[in-house]
């Protein structure tokens, strides 16, 4: 069966079972376009420069598209990571506070969290059930001292699938605000943001850009928030009493240039996931994943992503004792995975199709010896 979009479409995709969405997808051949007109408007001095940031306004309004929010709720950060920085910043940290996420969570959250230990904040990470983070135990982690909660809405570890609207709920009953990073989600499974207080995205993996960062605020859930960071592009000078005050939308985390040539990127792979639809690309995703799934129960591994459809999106992981090596042998036949940390993990696209399914679970039985 076709796939949901042609191959050649892609740079490089020719030949090649890729199946590496959540690290390090392929270029689109129109990027090449994008390139020369970002090259042709910095090549015009000051009406290019005013130009990257039309670009920049643009593409803060395809992102709010995606994620239910206005183009002000948007900044282009430099990294997710930056993003969960300024978020943790924002934040009058006490003696006896704590923050609240997962043991198998990201390290950009992990980290930052077991930096507040020093202020005397308890970074509490909470134990998965095996592979999958329990919704309630998230919850029952936090307290009246709990200041804020990182989870993935699709882990980057196992391919799990959150249930946002449900922790959204809980924690907002209780006042707790939400860091949702959507890194393995926004592109290739629906994102609410309007289910969390705040959001962050990398935009080199399922939105098939390059390394920028996508930030979100939902102002209307957390009314206050003044990070910490401070730069030219993200405070002005108010009329009225003549201070430097924070910018009045999501920019306000923006304290120099976007990266205009990442933003350039990402409009037109904006462009191109949303003439496909989201809708349409879980449900291609979901279909293969199903596939694979299978093949894997058949081959006896043990596989970390929830089997069922509403608890996973493109990423498909089993534990593997060796990765390394399982992927160096599917690399020399120009199939590509992700592996590390003791376990291999597939992650399926809009460009995949049922033939690198197969494809795959082929090399698979072929190297059943590597697979123990």
């Amino acid at each position: 069966m076709p796939g949901l979009v042609s191959k050649s479409d892609f740079i490089a995709l020719e030949g090649v079972t890729n199946l590496v969405a959540g690290g390090e997808p392929p270029l689109l051949k129109m990027h090449r376009q994008a390139f020369e007109d970002y090259a042709a408007d910095k090549a015009r001095g000051y009406d290019g420069y005013w130009q990257h940031w039309a670009v920049n306004e643009e593409v803060r309004s395809l992102v709010a598209g995606l994620l239910h929010m206005q183009a002000d709720d948007i900044s282009l950060v430099g990294s997710a990571s930056e993003g969960i920085s300024q978020v943790i910043s924002s934040i009058d940290w006490r003696p006896g506070d704590n923050a609240v996420t997962s043991t198998i969570e990201y390290a950009s959250g992990r980290f930052a969290f077991s930096g507040l230990q020093k202020l005397g904040v308890d970074a509490r990470m909470v134990e998965p059930d095996r592979w999958h983070v329990d919704i309630e135990k998230l919850v029952d982690a936090c307290d009246d001292r709990t200041r804020l909660m990182y989870v993935s809405q699709v882990s980057y570890r196992t391919g799990q699938l959150l249930h946002i609207e449900r922790l959204s709920a809980e924690l907002r009953a209780r006042g707790i605000p939400l860091l949702n990073d959507v890194s393995h989600a926004l592109g290739v499974t629906p994102v609410d943001g309007q289910q969390a207080d705040f959001t962050v995205c990398a935009g080199y993996k399922w939105l098939l850009g390059t390394q920028t960062g996508i930030f979100a605020w939902n102002r209307k859930r957390r009314p206050t928030f003044e990070p910490k960071g401070i730069g030219w592009r993200s405070a002005i000078v108010d009329e009225a009493s003549g201070k430097i005050v924070p910018r009045h939308d999501a920019n306000r985390v923006q304290v120099g240039n976007s990266n205009h040539l990442d933003v350039y990127l990402l409009r037109e792979s904006l462009q191109y996931l949303r003439a496909i639809g989201i809708d349409r690309i879980r449900r291609h995703v979901i279909r293969l994943g199903d596939l694979l799934i299978e093949a894997l129960q058949g081959l006896d591994l043990e596989i970390m992503t929830p089997e069922s459809r509403d608890g996973r999106a493109g990423n498909i992981c089993f534990a593997h004792p060796d990765p390394a090596r399982l992927v160096e042998l599917a690399a020399a036949e120009n199939i590509l995975f992700w592996g590390d940390d003791g376990r291999i993990r597939v992650s399926i696209h809009l460009y995949n199709d049922e033939d690198d399914i197969e494809t795959l679970i082929e090399f698979l039985r072929r190297n059943r010896a590597h697979l123990c």
